[in-house]
């Protein structure tokens, strides 16, 4: 079966190539946009005590959760843009609070951590002061707290992006953005038991059930249900277009604009990477620009060989450090440096550029991909189960999974899986008293939020050893030591 996420779990090619570990500094710019966001979470959840809304901070902070900064070639305007006006509502909302508590004569819990912002503040600056907070952090915070404020952030980001793609449907949708704040808020708790931190991530994994259903819904109205599709793995001859990253608006948008040009029928679009899950929508299965996908799942190697132009979406979230920069465009809130910044929705320079590049010379020989998911089987199956003991795969099957189930009953789900499907299997086997063990092969963004999902669910459950550019070793200790999640 074909593997599209293979590298991204497979730690020892990408140490060989340094794109596994996030450099230093990056981490720490990355740790001062968390670190002021981790600060307005507190006032605003504070001033909620009080009855007093605070939606245009919470809005804001939602969206500045769904940012992953791991290259190291960023825009440096873009973060600093963001990173001022961040810091510019850090000092309004704990203004708000420090005068509603002078006025009502409360006392006041504050956070020290300002720092001297300016138009003359450097990159430079910026990292020394978060690696001197990083430090303090970390010294005021036993290891195991650190760990689990560690996966209540990746946790948080990870629902952050759900709730971003609902109000590119949704704009006005907002039910979850004050809880979201507040499980982030939690991250300041140093004096909180680590067993109610525990509980909260127990309980906040209803929640991004909840985001995650509202998510789907909205993308089964807009694209119709997913079913089951023959993709094709190739290259046409032609002018063309590569979509990578996970964001279906902005695919969808490329495509429509296609519809306008002239010369559109001379451009084929593929998608990449997390966007293979496109063509499981009849909307983008029947379209007629989308050609299908393409690349080998090693994104610098894909886009370095590419003869087209290349699109990253919003929430693309791979290391391209090392790559030349060509024809890239990008809509991410922080691009990346030598990539042409797409603002405003306006995506003509995309298509102009797919026109002017040569695109591929020949037609690629077809190959066809068909995970072949059917819900119905598995419920029929279960239906019919009267042993005590099951093991569901979630992702690909090999012989090393085979030999450690040996003889137990095995169901296979391929990606794409929904987390919805996962949960009604649980369901199924509690009411038939089944002993389960949910194995989830593959590390990428859909499993590790099935894996938070579900980590209430009281299964056993098994996760894949991921590399390092996705989830800090950190994060892998606390699922393994405080959820018990078994780790191969």
């Amino acid at each position: 079966m074909y593997d599209f996420f293979k590298q991204i779990a497979q730690k020892n090619y990408c140490k060989s190539n340094g794109v596994c570990s996030v450099h230093p500094s990056i981490n720490s710019l990355h740790e001062l946009l968390l670190n002021e966001a981790r600060e307005i979470a507190n006032y605003i959840v504070k001033l909620k005590e009080f009855q007093i809304t605070s939606d245009k901070y919470t809005c804001f902070l939602v969206d500045i959760l769904s940012i992953h900064l791991i290259n190291t070639s960023f825009s440096e305007s873009d973060y600093l843009k963001i990173i001022k006006k961040l810091h510019q509502y850090k000092l309004d909302i704990k203004e708000k609070y420090l005068e509603f508590c002078k006025s009502n004569k409360l006392p006041c819990e504050i956070i020290n951590t300002d720092f001297n912002l300016n138009d003359l503040t450097t990159i430079s600056e910026l990292i020394k002061f978060s690696e001197e907070n990083i430090t303090n952090r970390q010294k005021g915070c036993d290891k195991r707290k650190f760990r689990l404020f560690e996966l209540i952030t990746i946790f948080v980001r990870l629902c952050a992006i759900n709730i971003v793609k609902i109000k590119k449907i949704n704009p006005e949708f907002n039910l979850f953005d004050f809880e979201l704040v507040r499980f982030f808020a939690l991250t300041n708790g140093y004096t909180i038991r680590n067993e109610k931190i525990i509980r909260r991530i127990k309980e906040f994994s209803n929640t991004a059930f909840e985001i995650r259903k509202k998510l789907s819904f909205l993308l089964r109205d807009k694209y119709g249900n997913m079913e089951n599709t023959d993709i094709k793995i190739y290259s046409k001859k032609g002018h063309c277009i590569l979509v990578s990253g996970e964001d279906f608006d902005e695919l969808e948008n490329i495509l429509n604009l296609l519809e306008k040009y002239k010369t559109s029928d001379k451009i084929n679009v593929y998608t990449h990477g997390e966007l293979i899950l496109a063509h499981f929508y009849p909307f983008f299965k029947n379209n007629k620009f989308l050609a299908g996908h393409w690349g080998k799942n090693d994104t610098e190697y894909d886009f370095s060989t590419f003869p087209g132009a290349i699109f990253m979406t919003q929430n693309f979230n791979q290391k391209i450090d090392n790559l030349y920069k060509g024809e890239l465009f990008s809509s991410k809130l922080i691009s990346f440096k030598k990539v042409y910044p797409i603002k405003d929705g306006d995506y003509t320079p995309v298509i102009n550029s797919a026109l002017k590049l040569e695109g591929f010379n020949k037609d690629e020989k077809e190959k066809i991909y068909n995970p072949n998911n059917t819900t119905d089987k598995i419920e029929e199956l279960l239906e019919k189960f009267n042993e005590n003991e099951l093991v569901i795969i979630a992702g690909n099957v090999n012989s090393d999974f085979e030999e450690r189930y040996k003889g137990k009953t095995i169901i296979n789900i391929s990606f794409p899986y929904d987390v919805e499907v996962l949960m009604h299997i649980i369901k199924k086997c509690i009411q038939k008293n089944i002993k389960l063990t949910l194995f989830f092969t593959q590390c990428n963004k859909t499993s590790l939020e099935s894996l938070l999902i579900l980590i209430n669910s009281n299964i056993k459950i098994a996760f894949t050893d991921c590399s390092y550019a996705l989830i800090n070793p950190h994060v892998t200790e606390a699922l393994k030591n405080d959820f018990n999640i078994i780790i191969i």
